[in-house]
């Protein structure tokens, strides 16, 4: 209890309650791509410490299955207007003509890993050939790995795949050789756990792409009131991940209290992988050059269902 007080007075206060009648809140729904995990620190306790409320809104969360899903949903604009996606999805959305951009960029890589049993020794793409490697069905890491194999001129065929669900059991189980997700979700928690694993990350062979960002409808986008929401937003979250990045031990408490089904140490490891993701540049940012760098991946890949410009999938303000 002693820690837990000291850790939140780290943290930004609490805005005051405003006055019902006159300055009533503005309510908006924020759609993420996934589940409450530390990788959306930046959203729940911009809401926690009244980031949001300070600038006269009240937010709630609705939670899709990938970030392809999301990029899809908000497309759609009937529903959720603003909300996560990465950056893979965004694009390849955008191509198709799914009327969404990119508001801001939180991880300005991907953070995908190939994760294995460290006992199995496999350490490089390569490694791969003639294992077992479990795929989730609508899964943007499915296109990082197509990215993967095309930037390390892999023999696609010389990999045994299969189908699994969202979780880690079919490598605990040595059903799978190895399974991809982000950094800071199932593998975090296996190590959080005490189990001995190996990651390949993609980054850091040769997949160039944004990842976790925020994108908007461009209807929504084109009307005043909610331009001004969505700009109060990125303010808002900002200030979210700025507490993850400069202080991830406080987001992590702060984020047990919020979720304590959460295992405490997997939500330690994940936030510091968190932190680790946001270092770099002011957080939030997207340059043009980030932006064609995912773009051109993709046209490799010929997964843009038609050419599409950096001007076309993201607002620079």
């Amino acid at each position: 209890m002693a820690a837990a007080l000291a850790a939140s007075a780290l943290l930004p206060p609490v805005a005051a309650p405003r006055a019902q009648s006159e300055d009533k809140l503005e309510k908006v729904e924020i759609l993420l791509d996934w589940k409450a995990l530390p990788t959306y620190a930046g959203f729940y306790l911009a809401r926690q410490m009244g980031a949001f409320e300070r600038r006269g809104l009240e937010v709630t969360f609705a939670e899709t299955q990938g970030a392809l899903s999301s990029a899809a949903m908000i497309g759609e604009g009937k529903q959720y207007w603003i909300g996560a996606s990465s950056g893979i999805a965004t694009a390849i959305g955008r191509s198709k003509g799914q009327p969404i951009k990119s508001l801001a960029v939180y991880y300005q890589k991907t953070p995908t890993v190939i994760f294995t049993r460290t006992e199995d020794r496999i350490t490089h793409p390569r490694d791969l050939y003639g294992k077992t490697l479990g795929l989730v069905p609508g899964s943007i890491t499915n296109e990082e790995l197509r990215a993967l194999v095309t930037a390390n001129k892999l023999d696609r065929s010389k990999i045994k795949e299969t189908t699994v669900e969202w979780n880690a059991y079919a490598l605990v189980e040595k059903k799978v050789d190895a399974l991809m997700d982000y950094d800071e979700m199932a593998p975090s928690e296996l190590l959080a756990e005490g189990r001995r694993i190996t990651m390949i990350r993609l980054s850091d062979f040769g997949v160039r792409a944004y990842s976790l960002n925020l994108i908007v409808n461009d209807a929504a986008w084109a009307n005043p009131a909610k331009r001004a929401i969505a700009d109060k937003i990125v303010e808002a979250v900002q200030e979210g991940y700025n507490t993850v990045k400069e202080r991830p031990a406080d987001a992590a408490s702060h984020f047990s209290n919020l979720f304590p089904r959460l295992a405490p140490r997997f939500v330690d490891r994940s936030m510091a992988t968190v932190a680790t993701q946001l270092s770099g540049p002011p957080t939030g940012i997207q340059t043009r050059a980030g932006w064609d760098a995912t773009i051109r991946t993709l046209e490799t890949l010929n997964l843009l269902a038609k050419p599409i410009t950096v001007d076309e999938v993201a607002i620079f303000n």
